[in-house]
């Protein structure tokens, strides 16, 4: 029988990669309950990072949600090029990476730059909607360039959102 419980570095990686993508950790009930839901699965802290994220939808969805009428304006990602993010994944010693040829990241960053720029011109912060597989790619393949960008996941987003897609990045 292996062990459950997740070390306290373990915890703090989460914690790190939750605040790393400006995610308040203010509530910690909401961040232990899916880590004791998942730790059993897995200690990998990028997945359980998801899981936390996913626990914290709400806060997560409102934060970046329109006040009055709590509309989430977002980029959606064209599907070829979600697929081609997602399988240019690369494991390293320092974790999963995107690893895209370079003329097609130079490219990516471009278009993703390009519709960024479009949604903070009427107003709104940049928020990328994708696939739970791709999230983290997505956002690791542009964080360097663009580190304000928001990228969430389907199941971050709650049932109270009304989500109007503004654009779709395709290169």
């Amino acid at each position: 029988m292996g062990q459950k419980s997740l070390s306290l570095g373990e915890i703090q990686k989460v914690l790190q990669g939750l605040l790393r993508e400006q995610v308040s950790i203010r509530n910690m009930v909401s961040i232990l309950e899916a880590l004791a839901d998942y730790a059993p699965v897995t200690r990998d802290a990028r997945f359980l990072t998801e899981k936390a994220r996913q626990a914290l939808n709400r806060q997560i969805c409102h934060h970046y949600a329109d006040d009055a009428d709590l509309t989430l304006r977002v980029l959606t990602i064209d599907p070829a090029m979600e697929q081609k993010i997602i399988d240019s994944r690369v494991e390293t010693s320092s974790g999963v990476i995107p690893a895209l040829e370079p003329s097609v990241q130079n490219a990516w960053i471009k278009a993703v730059s390009r519709s960024a720029a479009a949604m903070q011109e009427h107003g709104w912060p940049p928020v990328i909607l994708c696939s739970e597989a791709a999230r983290y790619l997505v956002k690791t393949s542009t964080d360097r360039e663009l580190p304000e960008l928001v990228v969430l996941s389907v199941p971050e987003i709650t049932n109270d959102i009304r989500l109007e897609s503004v654009g779709i990045i395709r290169i």
